[in-house]
């Protein structure tokens, strides 16, 4: 067995989290512009098609004070890495004050928010959690699993992405984004036969290209990523 680990996130002054709305969401962790700068571009670098047009959430809970400079420079930092800042969610009164301030509006979006309406499910009924994709995964396309496993059975080509709630399976080559866990289940997995995906993300924690090493592989194995104490890991079975 052949296992490979990296420490992520520790230190950092951002995560990107999967949402799924059809954006972004940017969780500031330590408000320091040049430090956010210099991750951004590094990011960028790494994973060019993770910048490319995507719609971005401002997440500001967790740092306590937040100026209106301090929004205008962040919006001009996404916007020169190809990132489209549409609004913030959560914070405090002064936080959502000074984001309208620098243009920003404030947005009800994530988990207490519904993303579409569904008919009501009659209590007997079993909701029908895991979604399989049948088809391949082709580069623009989405395909998500809200409430729990998605399984694809082709292939997923580069500038694809995959979200869900709860694991990940991909029987073919895995390229594009796969992000696992997308609700902050820190148990969830992404499993493929043939890892080259342009970034891999469990529960907000997340891997590029780059930092993935080549891992040899045998026409049985499976390639398991997984998070443990705050490390993602790569592992062939």
């Amino acid at each position: 067995m052949l296992e490979r680990k990296w420490l992520q996130n520790n230190g950092r002054s951002f995560r990107f989290k999967a949402s799924f709305s059809p954006c972004l969401i940017l969780e500031i962790i330590q408000p320091d512009m040049q430090i956010i700068q210099k991750e951004l571009a590094e990011l960028a670098q790494h994973a060019p098609r993770f910048f490319n047009g995507s719609s971005v959430i401002i997440d500001p809970q967790k740092i306590s004070g937040w100026d209106k400079a301090d929004y205008e420079t962040l919006k001009q930092l996404l916007l020169s890495q190809g990132l489209v800042p549409i609004g913030v969610r959560g914070g405090n009164a002064p936080q959502e004050e000074a984001a309208q301030l620098a243009g920003l509006p404030c947005l009800n979006t994530g988990k207490s928010a519904p993303l579409e309406i569904v008919p009501a499910v009659p209590e007997n009924t079993l909701r029908e959690t895991t979604r399989l994709v049948t088809s391949p995964v082709r580069s623009g396309m989405q395909q998500h699993a809200r409430e729990g496993d998605l399984i694809v059975t082709s292939s997923v080509s580069a500038g694809a992405e995959l979200v869900a709630a709860g694991h990940i399976h991909v029987y073919g080559v895995l390229r594009g984004r796969a992000l696992a866990g997308a609700n902050g289940n820190k148990d969830a997995c992404i499993f493929c036969r043939t890892l080259e995906a342009e970034l891999v993300s469990i529960a907000g924690y997340y891997l590029t290209k780059e930092e993935m090493a080549s891992i040899p592989t045998t026409p049985s194995s499976i390639i398991q990523i997984y998070l443990q104490n705050e490390e993602l890991h790569i592992r062939t079975l």
